[in-house]
């Protein structure tokens, strides 16, 4: 039962026992978690999925801290990290570029995604779109970038 002047949660809804929240700060406008609908370990998670299904291999994704961070690993050598920059813009970095991978050195990279210092940046992903578009965005941009 939550106190609806409070985030102070009595006990567990699903099992009655154990408190959830242990808050006395005032509730929060919007609500935690609905202002943002996913967070950008779940856009690496959609992605390491449309990957997996668009070249059959196995790629899997690994939340960072707090889920702000997202890391895909997959048949390659280079991981590929999601993160947001100081601009706002979602940012696929990784490592290992060139060594072994043969990635190509100029990749095609697909519309609105650009090279920065250590990967490449979506300039037109935005929350509002969703996160399939998002993760087909990302897909694109990887596979670009390993030369699939």
């Amino acid at each position: 039962m939550k106190d609806t002047t409070t985030n102070a949660t009595l006990a567990c809804a699903a099992c009655g026992g154990h408190g959830v929240y242990a808050s006395t700060l005032p509730v929060p406008e919007p609500l935690y978690g609905v202002e943002y609908p996913f967070s950008i370990s779940d856009i690496a998670h959609a992605t390491a999925a449309r990957l997996t299904a668009d070249l059959g291999d196995q790629w899997t994704a690994e939340a960072g801290y707090w889920g702000v961070t997202g890391t895909i690993s997959g048949p390659c050598i280079a991981s590929f990290t999601f993160r947001i920059d100081y601009e706002g813009d979602l940012v696929i970095d990784y490592e290992g570029r060139y060594v072994d991978d043969g990635f190509p050195e100029d990749p095609e990279l697909p519309e609105n995604v650009v090279r920065t210092d250590d990967g490449v940046a979506l300039m037109d992903a935005c929350a509002p779109v969703g996160l399939d578009t998002l993760a087909e965005q990302s897909a694109a941009a990887i596979r670009a970038v390993i030369g699939s």
